[in-house]
């Protein structure tokens, strides 16, 4: 009984989420990068969270190659393929959010930065962390990254 109750909620919620994100959810972004991110109330918090210092994918890791990078991300509404770069585009009624991921002359992934909306006085872009495969695996985050 609980578990429909739950259910039925977060159908709902996922509902009304898109009167206030009619194109991509930020849920959308973190299922794409492979992330927890506590459900936001406003898209400056949800930057602010996916912004974290403390934030590691459990689905994309340093050194993964490009064509398996580009398989997990199936919720962009926007793709754009480059020799060293792919670019990954959701839109919020606030603007376009760009994840940009850099790859080496082996096609491994280096780095993944995100480029926000400007004018909005948040955070126009950053990193997020990528850890070694091992760690993402096995869901550890180590300190020193």
């Amino acid at each position: 009984m609980m578990a429909v109750k739950f259910g039925i909620v977060k159908t709902l919620s996922h509902f009304f989420s898109h009167f206030r994100y009619p194109a991509s959810l930020p849920e959308d972004v973190a299922l794409d990068l492979g992330v927890d991110l506590p459900r936001a109330p406003t898209f400056c918090k949800f930057i602010e969270a996916l912004s974290s210092p403390h934030l590691y994918s459990k689905k994309l890791y340093k050194l993964m190659s490009k064509e398996e990078v580009e398989r997990a991300f199936s919720r962009a509404l926007k793709r754009e393929n480059f020799r060293s770069t792919t670019l990954f585009s959701y839109f919020f009624t606030e603007g376009w959010l760009v994840l940009t991921l850099y790859f080496d002359e082996n096609k491994k992934l280096q780095r993944l930065y995100v480029q926000c909306p400007s004018g909005l006085g948040i955070k126009e872009g950053f990193d997020i962390s990528l850890c070694p495969k091992y760690y993402s695996e096995n869901f550890l985050v180590p300190s020193h990254f």
